[in-house]
Protein backbone atom coordinates (compact mmCIF):
# COMPACT_ATOMS: atom_id res chain seq x y z
CA UNK A 1 0.00 0.00 0.00
CA UNK A 2 1.52 3.30 -1.01
CA UNK A 3 0.47 6.80 -0.22
CA UNK A 4 -3.28 7.64 -1.61
CA UNK A 5 -3.59 10.95 -3.09
CA UNK A 6 -7.06 12.06 -4.06
CA UNK A 7 -7.62 11.70 -7.75
CA UNK A 8 -9.37 14.29 -10.10
CA UNK A 9 -12.98 12.83 -10.64
CA UNK A 10 -13.31 13.91 -14.54
CA UNK A 11 -13.83 11.17 -16.34
CA UNK A 12 -17.55 11.38 -17.28
CA UNK A 13 -19.59 7.84 -18.10
CA UNK A 14 -22.13 8.19 -20.82
CA UNK A 15 -25.43 8.58 -19.71
CA UNK A 16 -26.65 5.20 -21.20
CA UNK A 17 -23.85 3.03 -19.37
CA UNK A 18 -25.13 5.35 -16.42
CA UNK A 19 -28.50 3.68 -16.73
CA UNK A 20 -27.56 -0.03 -16.79
CA UNK A 21 -25.04 0.60 -13.72
CA UNK A 22 -28.07 2.11 -11.87
CA UNK A 23 -30.21 -0.74 -13.11
CA UNK A 24 -27.57 -2.74 -11.37
CA UNK A 25 -27.04 -0.70 -8.08
CA UNK A 26 -30.57 -1.06 -7.39
CA UNK A 27 -31.21 -5.11 -7.82
CA UNK A 28 -28.80 -6.43 -5.24
CA UNK A 29 -28.86 -9.50 -7.93
CA UNK A 30 -27.98 -12.37 -4.75
CA UNK A 31 -30.56 -14.59 -7.26
CA UNK A 32 -29.17 -13.40 -10.33
CA UNK A 33 -26.19 -16.03 -9.23
CA UNK A 34 -28.17 -19.03 -11.24
CA UNK A 35 -26.14 -17.09 -14.76
CA UNK A 36 -22.70 -18.45 -13.33
CA UNK A 37 -23.88 -21.93 -11.87
CA UNK A 38 -21.53 -24.72 -13.53
CA UNK A 39 -18.24 -25.14 -15.09
CA UNK A 40 -15.08 -22.30 -14.01
CA UNK A 41 -16.25 -19.05 -13.41
CA UNK A 42 -13.57 -16.45 -14.32
CA UNK A 43 -13.75 -12.78 -11.50
CA UNK A 44 -11.46 -10.15 -13.29
CA UNK A 45 -9.83 -8.32 -10.42
CA UNK A 46 -8.63 -4.54 -10.85
CA UNK A 47 -5.17 -4.11 -9.29
CA UNK A 48 -2.30 -1.23 -9.19
CA UNK A 49 0.74 -0.47 -7.04
CA UNK A 50 4.18 -1.71 -6.45
CA UNK A 51 5.98 -5.07 -6.99
CA UNK A 52 5.48 -6.10 -3.43
CA UNK A 53 1.70 -5.13 -3.47
CA UNK A 54 1.13 -7.15 -6.25
CA UNK A 55 2.89 -10.16 -5.17
CA UNK A 56 0.65 -9.56 -1.79
CA UNK A 57 -2.82 -9.95 -3.68
CA UNK A 58 -1.79 -12.59 -6.01
CA UNK A 59 -0.71 -14.58 -2.99
CA UNK A 60 -3.83 -14.21 -1.58
CA UNK A 61 -5.57 -15.07 -4.90
CA UNK A 62 -4.12 -18.04 -5.02
CA UNK A 63 -4.95 -19.64 -1.98
CA UNK A 64 -8.32 -18.68 -3.04
CA UNK A 65 -8.20 -20.53 -6.04
CA UNK A 66 -6.57 -23.48 -4.47
CA UNK A 67 -9.58 -23.48 -1.95
CA UNK A 68 -12.44 -22.37 -4.27
CA UNK A 69 -11.33 -24.64 -7.96
CA UNK A 70 -14.62 -23.35 -9.39
CA UNK A 71 -13.43 -19.78 -9.57
CA UNK A 72 -10.13 -18.29 -11.26
CA UNK A 73 -9.10 -14.36 -10.32
CA UNK A 74 -7.98 -12.73 -13.27
CA UNK A 75 -6.38 -9.71 -12.34
CA UNK A 76 -6.22 -6.48 -14.83
CA UNK A 77 -3.52 -3.69 -13.89
CA UNK A 78 -4.79 -0.28 -13.69
CA UNK A 79 -1.45 1.76 -13.27
CA UNK A 80 -0.95 4.60 -10.69
CA UNK A 81 -3.75 6.62 -12.62
CA UNK A 82 -6.60 4.06 -10.80
CA UNK A 83 -10.14 6.09 -10.92
CA UNK A 84 -9.33 7.33 -14.44
CA UNK A 85 -8.57 3.89 -15.87
CA UNK A 86 -11.00 1.93 -13.58
CA UNK A 87 -14.15 5.03 -15.60
CA UNK A 88 -11.78 4.02 -19.30
CA UNK A 89 -12.60 0.53 -18.36
CA UNK A 90 -16.27 0.75 -17.16
CA UNK A 91 -17.35 3.39 -19.91
CA UNK A 92 -15.52 1.07 -22.62
CA UNK A 93 -17.95 -1.83 -21.54
CA UNK A 94 -15.38 -3.97 -20.01
CA UNK A 95 -16.14 -3.59 -15.89
CA UNK A 96 -14.17 -5.99 -13.95
CA UNK A 97 -15.93 -7.90 -11.08
CA UNK A 98 -14.28 -6.20 -8.50
CA UNK A 99 -12.68 -3.27 -8.22
CA UNK A 100 -9.75 -1.75 -6.33
CA UNK A 101 -10.95 1.56 -4.48
CA UNK A 102 -9.24 4.11 -2.86
CA UNK A 103 -10.92 6.75 -1.29
CA UNK A 104 -13.07 7.44 -4.54
CA UNK A 105 -16.37 5.04 -3.11
CA UNK A 106 -18.64 7.35 -3.15
CA UNK A 107 -18.11 8.89 -6.52
CA UNK A 108 -18.01 5.73 -7.83
CA UNK A 109 -21.42 4.52 -6.20
CA UNK A 110 -23.19 7.92 -6.85
CA UNK A 111 -22.44 6.82 -10.82
CA UNK A 112 -24.06 3.99 -10.22
CA UNK A 113 -20.99 1.81 -10.98
CA UNK A 114 -20.85 0.15 -7.74
CA UNK A 115 -23.34 -2.73 -6.81
CA UNK A 116 -24.18 -2.12 -2.86
CA UNK A 117 -23.22 -5.27 -0.63
CA UNK A 118 -25.80 -4.66 2.63
CA UNK A 119 -27.85 -7.68 0.69
CA UNK A 120 -25.13 -10.05 0.53
CA UNK A 121 -24.07 -9.56 4.01
CA UNK A 122 -27.51 -9.81 4.94
CA UNK A 123 -27.70 -13.31 3.55
CA UNK A 124 -24.53 -14.48 4.88
CA UNK A 125 -23.90 -15.73 8.16
CA UNK A 126 -20.81 -16.88 8.16
CA UNK A 127 -19.67 -12.81 7.25
CA UNK A 128 -19.39 -10.35 10.42
CA UNK A 129 -19.28 -6.48 9.71
CA UNK A 130 -18.46 -5.40 13.05
CA UNK A 131 -14.87 -7.28 12.18
CA UNK A 132 -14.05 -3.82 10.66
CA UNK A 133 -13.32 -0.40 12.76
CA UNK A 134 -17.01 1.82 12.72
CA UNK A 135 -15.37 4.34 11.05
CA UNK A 136 -13.71 2.86 8.56
CA UNK A 137 -17.25 1.11 7.48
CA UNK A 138 -18.82 4.37 7.38
CA UNK A 139 -16.68 6.05 5.28
CA UNK A 140 -17.67 3.79 2.66
CA UNK A 141 -21.12 4.55 2.63
CA UNK A 142 -23.58 6.20 0.28
CA UNK A 143 -27.31 7.75 1.41
CA UNK A 144 -27.11 4.56 4.00
CA UNK A 145 -25.65 1.76 1.73
CA UNK A 146 -22.26 -0.07 2.27
CA UNK A 147 -20.73 -0.16 -1.57
CA UNK A 148 -17.38 -1.41 -0.82
CA UNK A 149 -15.08 -3.29 1.97
CA UNK A 150 -11.62 -2.68 3.35
CA UNK A 151 -8.59 -4.73 2.95
CA UNK A 152 -6.00 -2.98 4.40
CA UNK A 153 -5.44 0.62 6.57
CA UNK A 154 -2.72 2.40 7.22
CA UNK A 155 -3.13 5.23 10.02
CA UNK A 156 -1.04 8.55 10.03
CA UNK A 157 1.44 7.83 12.80
CA UNK A 158 5.06 10.13 13.26
CA UNK A 159 8.10 8.67 12.04
CA UNK A 160 11.36 10.16 14.22
CA UNK A 161 15.13 9.81 14.15
CA UNK A 162 16.46 8.47 17.37
CA UNK A 163 20.04 9.56 16.41
CA UNK A 164 19.28 13.20 16.20
CA UNK A 165 16.83 12.98 19.03
CA UNK A 166 20.06 11.53 20.95
CA UNK A 167 22.15 14.53 19.86
CA UNK A 168 20.18 17.29 20.68
CA UNK A 169 19.32 15.88 23.91
CA UNK A 170 15.56 14.83 23.36
CA UNK A 171 13.79 12.82 25.42
CA UNK A 172 11.88 10.24 22.83
CA UNK A 173 8.11 10.64 22.40
CA UNK A 174 5.88 8.67 23.58
CA UNK A 175 1.77 7.99 23.05
CA UNK A 176 1.03 10.41 25.90
CA UNK A 177 2.57 13.56 24.53
CA UNK A 178 1.01 16.40 23.56
CA UNK A 179 1.20 19.06 20.19
CA UNK A 180 2.37 21.61 22.56
CA UNK A 181 4.83 18.89 23.14
CA UNK A 182 5.56 18.47 19.20
CA UNK A 183 6.16 21.77 18.93
CA UNK A 184 8.35 22.33 21.90
CA UNK A 185 10.60 18.88 19.98
CA UNK A 186 10.57 20.12 16.68
CA UNK A 187 12.00 23.63 18.07
CA UNK A 188 14.73 21.59 19.57
CA UNK A 189 15.28 19.37 16.54
CA UNK A 190 15.61 22.32 14.19
CA UNK A 191 19.12 23.68 13.12
CA UNK A 192 18.46 26.11 10.48
CA UNK A 193 22.34 27.06 9.57
CA UNK A 194 22.60 23.60 8.69
CA UNK A 195 19.25 23.54 7.01
CA UNK A 196 18.11 20.31 9.02
CA UNK A 197 14.23 20.91 10.24
CA UNK A 198 12.58 19.46 12.71
CA UNK A 199 9.23 18.20 10.48
CA UNK A 200 8.22 18.01 7.37
CA UNK A 201 4.64 18.65 6.83
CA UNK A 202 3.23 17.44 3.25
CA UNK A 203 0.12 19.63 1.91
CA UNK A 204 -2.98 16.87 1.79
CA UNK A 205 -5.86 16.36 4.34
CA UNK A 206 -4.17 13.50 4.91
CA UNK A 207 -1.39 15.58 6.36
CA UNK A 208 -2.76 18.35 7.65
CA UNK A 209 -6.25 17.21 8.00
CA UNK A 210 -4.88 15.05 10.78
CA UNK A 211 -3.77 18.16 12.81
CA UNK A 212 -7.45 19.69 11.95
CA UNK A 213 -9.19 16.98 13.61
CA UNK A 214 -7.04 16.39 16.18
CA UNK A 215 -8.05 19.86 17.07
CA UNK A 216 -11.75 19.60 17.08
CA UNK A 217 -12.52 20.37 13.30
CA UNK A 218 -14.76 18.30 11.18
CA UNK A 219 -14.60 18.49 7.25
CA UNK A 220 -18.34 18.94 6.67
CA UNK A 221 -21.56 19.78 8.84
CA UNK A 222 -23.26 16.47 10.02
CA UNK A 223 -25.50 16.65 7.26
CA UNK A 224 -22.65 16.73 4.72
CA UNK A 225 -23.89 19.74 3.02
CA UNK A 226 -21.80 22.56 3.93
CA UNK A 227 -18.13 23.02 4.91
CA UNK A 228 -17.27 22.10 8.48
CA UNK A 229 -14.40 24.75 8.37
CA UNK A 230 -16.07 27.82 10.13
CA UNK A 231 -15.83 26.61 13.44
CA UNK A 232 -13.11 28.76 15.85
CA UNK A 233 -11.59 25.24 16.10
CA UNK A 234 -10.60 25.75 12.51
CA UNK A 235 -9.04 29.39 12.60
CA UNK A 236 -6.71 28.21 15.93
CA UNK A 237 -5.78 25.22 13.54
CA UNK A 238 -4.47 26.75 10.33
CA UNK A 239 -2.99 29.80 13.37
CA UNK A 240 -1.02 26.98 14.02
CA UNK A 241 0.00 25.54 11.03
CA UNK A 242 1.35 29.11 9.88
CA UNK A 243 3.10 29.21 12.97
CA UNK A 244 5.16 25.81 12.53
CA UNK A 245 5.69 26.76 8.72
CA UNK A 246 5.94 30.15 8.38
CA UNK A 247 7.10 31.60 11.64
CA UNK A 248 9.19 29.50 13.65
CA UNK A 249 9.95 27.19 10.14
CA UNK A 250 9.99 24.15 11.68
CA UNK A 251 8.71 22.60 9.01
CA UNK A 252 10.10 23.46 5.20
CA UNK A 253 7.18 24.95 3.20
CA UNK A 254 5.92 23.55 -0.01
CA UNK A 255 7.82 25.49 -2.02
CA UNK A 256 10.86 24.59 -0.43
CA UNK A 257 10.39 20.84 -0.41
CA UNK A 258 10.16 20.98 -4.34
CA UNK A 259 13.22 22.97 -4.55
CA UNK A 260 15.22 20.16 -2.49
CA UNK A 261 13.66 17.87 -5.24
CA UNK A 262 13.07 14.97 -2.59
CA UNK A 263 10.07 13.28 -1.28
CA UNK A 264 9.43 13.06 2.48
CA UNK A 265 10.65 9.51 2.81
CA UNK A 266 14.40 10.55 1.13
CA UNK A 267 14.30 14.06 3.66
CA UNK A 268 13.83 11.34 6.32
CA UNK A 269 16.96 9.02 5.05
CA UNK A 270 19.34 12.18 4.46
CA UNK A 271 18.79 13.23 7.67
CA UNK A 272 18.03 16.78 6.89
CA UNK A 273 13.88 16.09 8.79
CA UNK A 274 13.81 14.37 12.43
CA UNK A 275 10.21 13.28 11.87
CA UNK A 276 7.83 13.17 9.18
CA UNK A 277 4.03 11.55 9.34
CA UNK A 278 3.67 8.25 7.10
CA UNK A 279 1.95 5.39 7.27
CA UNK A 280 2.76 1.59 7.09
CA UNK A 281 4.10 2.17 3.51
CA UNK A 282 7.72 3.21 4.44
CA UNK A 283 8.25 0.54 6.62
CA UNK A 284 8.97 -2.36 3.25
CA UNK A 285 11.56 0.15 1.76
CA UNK A 286 13.22 1.46 5.20
CA UNK A 287 13.86 -2.17 6.11
CA UNK A 288 15.24 -3.34 2.99
CA UNK A 289 17.14 -0.72 2.38
CA UNK A 290 18.37 -0.39 6.03
CA UNK A 291 18.73 3.13 7.62
CA UNK A 292 21.99 4.64 8.86
CA UNK A 293 20.31 5.71 11.90
CA UNK A 294 18.51 4.25 14.72
CA UNK A 295 14.77 5.63 14.43
CA UNK A 296 11.24 4.48 15.20
CA UNK A 297 7.38 5.16 14.98
CA UNK A 298 5.01 6.90 18.14
CA UNK A 299 0.74 7.91 18.21
CA UNK A 300 0.12 11.27 17.17
CA UNK A 301 0.64 14.11 19.73
CA UNK A 302 -2.31 14.86 21.47
CA UNK A 303 -5.16 17.52 20.90
CA UNK A 304 -8.76 17.26 22.17
CA UNK A 305 -8.32 14.04 20.64
CA UNK A 306 -5.69 11.42 19.13
CA UNK A 307 -7.99 10.97 15.83
CA UNK A 308 -5.75 10.40 12.58
CA UNK A 309 -6.34 10.20 9.60
CA UNK A 310 -5.19 7.33 7.05
CA UNK A 311 -4.54 5.61 3.97
CA UNK A 312 -6.88 2.59 2.69
CA UNK A 313 -7.52 -0.05 0.30
CA UNK A 314 -11.26 -0.94 -0.60
CA UNK A 315 -12.83 -3.59 -2.63
CA UNK A 316 -15.87 -3.00 -4.25
CA UNK A 317 -18.63 -4.99 -6.59
CA UNK A 318 -19.41 -4.30 -9.91
CA UNK A 319 -22.69 -3.20 -10.73
CA UNK A 320 -22.07 -4.97 -14.15
CA UNK A 321 -20.61 -8.24 -12.90
CA UNK A 322 -22.21 -11.38 -14.47
CA UNK A 323 -20.97 -13.36 -11.10
CA UNK A 324 -22.40 -11.71 -7.89
CA UNK A 325 -22.21 -15.04 -5.96
CA UNK A 326 -18.91 -15.54 -7.23
CA UNK A 327 -17.53 -12.21 -6.72
CA UNK A 328 -18.69 -12.14 -2.86
CA UNK A 329 -16.87 -15.90 -2.14
CA UNK A 330 -14.02 -14.19 -3.75
CA UNK A 331 -14.81 -10.29 -1.47
CA UNK A 332 -15.65 -12.68 1.78
CA UNK A 333 -11.94 -14.41 1.42
CA UNK A 334 -9.62 -10.82 0.78
CA UNK A 335 -11.75 -9.73 3.66
CA UNK A 336 -11.52 -12.60 5.74
CA UNK A 337 -9.01 -13.80 8.39
CA UNK A 338 -6.64 -16.00 5.80
CA UNK A 339 -7.10 -12.76 3.83
CA UNK A 340 -5.90 -10.25 6.62
CA UNK A 341 -3.26 -12.47 7.65
CA UNK A 342 -1.34 -12.60 4.17
CA UNK A 343 -1.85 -8.64 4.82
CA UNK A 344 -0.25 -8.75 8.37
CA UNK A 345 2.92 -10.86 6.60
CA UNK A 346 3.74 -8.06 4.38
CA UNK A 347 3.83 -5.14 7.32
CA UNK A 348 2.96 -2.74 4.67
CA UNK A 349 -0.36 -2.20 6.00
CA UNK A 350 -2.47 -3.21 9.00
CA UNK A 351 -5.75 -5.62 8.51
CA UNK A 352 -8.78 -3.59 8.71
CA UNK A 353 -10.47 -5.32 10.54
CA UNK A 354 -9.85 -6.35 14.50
CA UNK A 355 -8.65 -9.78 13.72
CA UNK A 356 -6.47 -10.47 16.87
CA UNK A 357 -3.94 -13.20 15.64
CA UNK A 358 -3.46 -10.62 12.15
CA UNK A 359 -2.88 -7.90 13.86
CA UNK A 360 -0.52 -9.69 17.11
CA UNK A 361 1.19 -10.73 13.56
CA UNK A 362 2.32 -7.25 12.83
CA UNK A 363 3.21 -5.93 16.66
CA UNK A 364 5.23 -9.11 17.17
CA UNK A 365 7.48 -8.08 13.99
CA UNK A 366 8.44 -5.38 16.22
CA UNK A 367 10.01 -3.58 13.10
CA UNK A 368 10.42 -1.03 14.12
CA UNK A 369 10.59 -1.52 17.90
CA UNK A 370 7.05 0.41 18.40
CA UNK A 371 5.24 -0.32 15.74
CA UNK A 372 2.07 -1.46 17.99
CA UNK A 373 1.95 2.85 17.74
CA UNK A 374 0.02 2.10 13.81
CA UNK A 375 -2.21 -1.29 15.57
CA UNK A 376 -3.06 1.55 18.42
CA UNK A 377 -3.74 4.58 16.03
CA UNK A 378 -6.55 2.01 14.13
CA UNK A 379 -9.27 2.67 16.28
CA UNK A 380 -8.85 6.61 15.85
CA UNK A 381 -8.94 6.43 12.20
CA UNK A 382 -11.37 8.90 10.81
CA UNK A 383 -12.69 9.20 6.65
CA UNK A 384 -15.72 11.63 6.70
CA UNK A 385 -14.66 13.08 3.95
CA UNK A 386 -14.45 9.96 2.05
CA UNK A 387 -18.29 10.38 2.25
CA UNK A 388 -18.83 13.02 -0.04
CA UNK A 389 -19.30 12.25 -3.63
CA UNK A 390 -17.56 15.54 -4.77
CA UNK A 391 -14.41 15.17 -2.06
CA UNK A 392 -11.66 15.32 -5.17
CA UNK A 393 -12.98 18.49 -5.99
CA UNK A 394 -13.23 19.87 -2.54
CA UNK A 395 -9.94 18.60 -1.63
CA UNK A 396 -8.11 20.05 -4.69
CA UNK A 397 -9.73 23.75 -3.69
CA UNK A 398 -8.51 23.62 0.56
CA UNK A 399 -5.09 22.19 -0.75
CA UNK A 400 -4.73 25.36 -3.29
CA UNK A 401 -5.63 27.86 0.23
CA UNK A 402 -3.56 25.56 2.55
CA UNK A 403 -0.76 26.16 -0.28
CA UNK A 404 -0.99 29.85 0.38
CA UNK A 405 -1.22 29.63 4.28
CA UNK A 406 2.36 27.46 4.14
CA UNK A 407 3.61 30.11 1.71
CA UNK A 408 2.75 32.72 4.19
CA UNK A 409 0.57 34.24 1.06
CA UNK A 410 -2.43 34.89 2.84
CA UNK A 411 -3.12 35.27 6.43
CA UNK A 412 -5.20 32.21 8.29
CA UNK A 413 -8.35 34.59 8.60
CA UNK A 414 -8.55 34.81 5.04
CA UNK A 415 -7.95 31.23 4.37
CA UNK A 416 -10.68 29.99 6.19
CA UNK A 417 -13.02 32.22 4.42
CA UNK A 418 -11.90 31.11 1.24
CA UNK A 419 -11.98 27.91 2.17
CA UNK A 420 -15.74 27.91 3.52
CA UNK A 421 -16.80 29.65 0.43
CA UNK A 422 -14.93 27.18 -2.09
CA UNK A 423 -16.61 24.19 -0.29
CA UNK A 424 -19.55 25.33 0.02
CA UNK A 425 -19.77 26.52 -3.58
CA UNK A 426 -18.69 23.22 -5.27
CA UNK A 427 -20.55 21.33 -3.01
CA UNK A 428 -23.68 23.66 -4.21
CA UNK A 429 -23.29 22.84 -7.84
Amino acid sequence: MKKWLALPLSIVLPIGLLAGCSDGRTNAGVNDNEKSSGGQVTIKMTISGSDQEMKLRKETAELFMKQHPNIKIDWVDIGKDRYQKTLTLIAGGDAPDILYINDWVAPLAQKGVLKPLDEFIKSDPDFKVDQFYPSVIDALKLEGKLYALPQEISPIVIYYNKDLFDKAGVPYPTSSWTQDDFLNVAKKLSIPEKKQYGFVLSNGLTYWGGWMLRNGNNVFTPDFKKSGFGTPETLKSLQTIKKMVVDDHLTPNTAEVTAMGQGTDALFRNQQVAMIEAGLWYLPPFKSELLPFKWDVVMQPKGVNQNVKAGVLNWGMSAKTKHPKEAWEVLKFFEGHEGMMIVAKYNMALPATTDKEANQLIIDSKFPENVKAFVDSAPLINMDEFRHPKWAEIHQAVKEQMDLLMLGKQAPEAIQKNIVTNMNQIMGE
